[in-house]
């Protein structure tokens, strides 16, 4: 791993300071001390009115319940599980906790951490048998977001008091720098913005007493002395930086009283608005190469520019145009089953997941909460009314379907008026319905007929094929078809630690089914050989030369060094066809080496790709030697079928669309089915059929498939006319198909 020279003197000093703070550390942890001013702000902080915070109050969660009646029965559900101290965490299923729960066990793999300054504690083991990921998880406390929100739907003093409780006791159990939960400054960063949500939600409850609050007020106050000096801004810097800096914004906004805040809020917000000029490209994606964790950052940020809107606090136009184009991303990105392609590491990781879902993977896939939230922060007239906005313009509102409860929690009365004036614009008026009828436009929420639109927009209208060519990602894209393509390089300057060896892959949702998928991330530490299973080259939907990985794969966990490089030779968007073209040398330093190019044809009319794979010789004295190669591609857990007679592999699902891949011309690889693993969240891993095709062939080499959706069954027949009246341009012609020629 090679630094860059720019920041080697940072993360040397860095690397110095650590020791030196583990070698002085204390032996022995300290009582935590309540003083009389923070006694003070607890027994004021009720009735203040600034600075100030999203409305909690019951009329809000009223109204939440009026328009999402199936998430408060959801959320009282999760609250009384966590009232018994039940627990599903990172994929470990329900799991009791007893009376008191044990904050420093990974309780999926049972090993416990003891009470030791951080410094000085083993996180990670060479050979994996534990995951540190989950008491971080349960100590980042999004389980109190539930409690919080359970109380304010019932007014049930259950829910305060246990949030309450549970508190008090992680502050006994985990004295400032001591112990496991301190040892992550980003879950210390979250931990702090979920008990300030949390807190705030139960505040004018009878548990919320000054004694308490003057508890959780001090622990703040450490968590904001523990970020200040533990920054995680060494190299590569990633989302752990930006966590760390929204929850010195968060601390350094909501508590002026506190000596540090000042210093807090202007760190905070000052290098967080840097960060995202630092860490995003100029295209709106993290520079990470996931979209999970591109996500992540986009959540924090919006939370951050929220928190500033309410209080009139500027936000730099540089940072509020980036913050824009990432929320453009996921707009573009948002497949038509509602949906994210799984692109990259993917740990499930939020800020504050105030949404529930009866569905886990949901809650995981579906991003659109932030299109409905940046909505109302990016569109917005002022700090105290979010006004009117033109859904047509950004499209996100209507992009974002009926994900709104984040919007609500944020902004409630705001968010209402913008998704009923979205519904208004979206839903059909019947034919037959008087002008002063009602329309019921989602369960509980109905509208005039005279209100609806004559000509709803439909998701469609504000969806289109986008590339973004400084982070590699192409999104093409038409009505109900959507393939997303990846040509770009590892991520975070080189580092590429959330990369994986996806070059050249793509996912392909059609007629809202997910048919071919990225099969996740899985686990992190706890089993590096599966760690690396699910970043390798076979594990995405591409080409592999002589079993070798696209980038070697290194012993670090979180390195992948980007030794291939991508060259993007066309990217051409019209409107009955799109075309993506790209390579990269990643399988040139084989013997024989060879370049992989990929072209992608989308043709619109038809509802169909066709994909063309070839191989150049890296040299051209290898021309006419033969590598083995073998065509990935991992479906969604579906049933699909082998079609040795046509060569081909086939999903034959009863209900709704089907795929088929479709071999044409000369076409030397044998086809096989497999099974294999999808990892839809984290800790989670389900079989899955896995489709390839594998053989040898002489360099040069060009190889076509036909990838055919269809609403309901496939006839590989009519497969087959379709590919002949499709119509390529733009050097990608029939010959191409035939004889493989690349022009």
């Amino acid at each position: 791993m090679t630094i860059p020279s720019r920041d080697l003197p940072r993360v040397v000093w860095r690397r110095i300071l650590r020791e030196l703070r583990a070698r002085t550390a204390p032996r022995t942890p300290r009582r935590i001390e309540i003083g009389a001013s923070v006694q003070e702000i607890a027994a004021q902080l009720p009735e203040r009115e600034a600075p100030r915070f999203f409305a909690m109050l019951p009329e809000h969660a009223a109204l939440i319940a009026q328009f999402f009646p199936a998430a408060r029965a959801q959320t009282l559900d999760e609250a009384e599980a966590i009232l018994a101290h039940r627990f599903d965490l990172l994929g470990s299923g329900p799991v009791e906790m007893g009376e008191r729960i044990d904050w420093h066990t990974d309780f999926k793999h049972d090993h416990t951490w003891p009470l030791e300054h951080h410094t000085r504690l083993t996180l990670t083991a060479p050979g994996g048998g534990f995951d540190v990921k989950v008491p971080w998880e349960l100590s980042r406390f999004h389980h109190g977001l539930r409690l919080g929100q359970a109380y304010l739907y019932t007014l049930d003093e259950r829910y305060a008091r246990e949030l309450v409780a549970q508190i008090t006791d992680w502050v006994e159990a985990n004295p400032v720098e001591f112990g496991v939960n301190w040892a992550g400054p980003m879950d210390v960063a979250i931990r702090a913005v979920n008990w300030v949500w949390a807190v705030f939600m139960i505040l004018h409850s009878e548990a919320a007493t000054p004694d308490f609050l003057a508890l959780w007020l001090t622990s703040l106050r450490e968590h904001g002395d523990y970020l200040i000096k533990n920054l995680e801004d060494g190299w590569p810097r990633t989302n752990h930086l930006i966590a760390n800096l929204v929850g010195l914004a968060y601390l350094g906004i909501l508590f002026p009283e506190f000596p540090q805040a000042a210093r807090w809020r202007e760190v905070g917000l000052g290098r967080l608005w840097q960060e995202l000029e630092r860490q995003v490209n100029p295209d709106g994606m993290d520079y990470e190469a996931s979209t999970s964790y591109h996500r992540l950052v986009t959540e924090m940020a919006l939370s951050v520019a929220a928190l500033c809107a309410i209080n009139e606090i500027d936000v730099p136009g540089p940072a509020l145009a980036r913050l824009s184009a990432m929320v453009d991303v996921i707009a573009a990105y948002m497949q038509p089953d509602g949906t994210a392609p799984v692109i990259g590491d993917a740990d499930d990781g939020r800020l504050h997941p105030l949404s529930v879902h009866p569905d886990p993977t949901c809650a995981v896939l579906d991003h659109r909460q932030l299109l409905a939230l940046g909505s109302l922060v990016l569109e917005r007239e002022a700090g105290d009314w979010a006004g009117y906005a033109d859904p047509r313009r950004r499209g996100w509102a209507i992009a974002a379907g009926d994900e709104w409860q984040d919007a609500f929690w944020f902004f409630s009365q705001d968010a209402a008026a913008r998704f009923v004036d979205t519904l208004a614009q979206t839903t059909p008026r019947p034919p037959d319905c008087p002008a002063d009828g009602w329309v019921e436009a989602r369960p509980g929420v109905r509208l005039r007929a005279s209100a609806l639109s004559p000509r709803p927009i439909s998701r469609a209208d504000v969806s289109e094929s986008r590339g973004f060519e400084a982070s590699g990602l192409y999104v093409l894209r038409h009505g109900d078809c959507q393939l997303t393509l990846v040509a770009g390089g590892v991520g975070q300057d080189g580092a590429g630690g959330h990369a994986h060896n996806d070059t050249l892959s793509f996912t392909l949702c059609a007629y809202r089914r997910t048919f071919l998928v990225d099969p996740g991330t899985y686990v992190y530490t706890s089993q590096p050989a599966a760690r690396n299973l699910f970043r390798a080259t076979a594990s995405h939907n591409t080409l592999q030369v002589s079993g070798a990985e696209i980038n070697p794969l290194p012993a670090e966990l979180f390195r992948l060094p980007g030794e291939a490089q991508v060259t993007l030779h066309r990217w051409i968007v019209q409107p009955t066809f799109d075309l993506v073209d790209a390579s990269h040398n990643g399988y040139a330093r084989l013997e024989p080496g060879a370049i992989h190019r990929r072209q992608v044809w989308f043709d619109k009319q038809h509802s169909l790709w066709l994909l063309h794979d070839h191989l150049e010789p890296a040299d051209a004295g290898d021309e006419g030697r033969e590598v083995a190669v073998t065509l990935w591609f991992h479906f969604a857990p579906l049933f699909a079928r082998l079609d040795a007679a046509h060569n081909a592999v086939r999903t034959e699902e009863i209900d709704g669309p089907n795929l088929a891949l479709l071999p044409l011309g000369r076409f030397p690889l044998q086809a096989d089915l497999v099974s294999g693993w999808v990892s839809p969240r984290y800790g989670v891993r389900r079989q899955a059929p896995v489709a390839k095709f594998t053989g040898r062939v002489k360099l040069p080499a060009d190889l076509v498939l036909l990838l055919y959706p269809q609403p309901g069954e496939v006839d590989l027949d009519a497969a087959r006319a379709a590919s002949r009246s499709t119509s390529p341009g733009c050097g990608y012609s029939s010959r191409t198909r035939s004889a493989g020629s690349l022009t």
